[in-house]
């Protein structure tokens, strides 16, 4: 009965030992299959946030566009930017103002105020 046992308790080793190795290839084809999902989808989520940092960096550009906007928007309907406006374009002036208009250059342009001519 001695040598039925040694047999036993070597039968029992390999029979562990052939088990940890199936255990061991199994762990070692869950992880490869876990790895062959799991690449793909790490490649994907990094073109993803690539995409995401462009968006937001558009988003940056168009809210300063916007608020650049938004400021000509304010100027341009301003008080100010009318009269400016008006003065230039349109040549009005406030009451006891007089207007100074810049020269052209080889002309004398006297004012409508001077009755004098001017000889050369």
């Amino acid at each position: 009965m001695g040598r039925k046992s040694s047999r036993d308790r070597l039968f029992e080793i390999k029979r562990k030992k052939t088990t940890w190795k199936r255990r061991l290839i199994v762990v070692g084809l869950l992880c490869g299959l876990f790895c062959l999902f799991l690449i793909p989808t790490q490649f994907r989520i990094w073109k993803l946030q690539g995409q995401l940092k462009n968006y937001q960096q558009q988003e940056q550009e168009l809210l300063a566009k916007k608020q650049e906007t938004l400021e000509k928007i304010d100027y341009y309907s301003s008080d100010g930017y009318i009269e400016e406006r008006a003065r230039e374009e349109l040549g009005l002036v406030k009451p006891g103002e007089v207007p100074i208009r810049p020269g052209v250059e080889g002309r004398v342009q006297p004012s409508s105020d001077n009755k004098k001519e001017i000889r050369d």
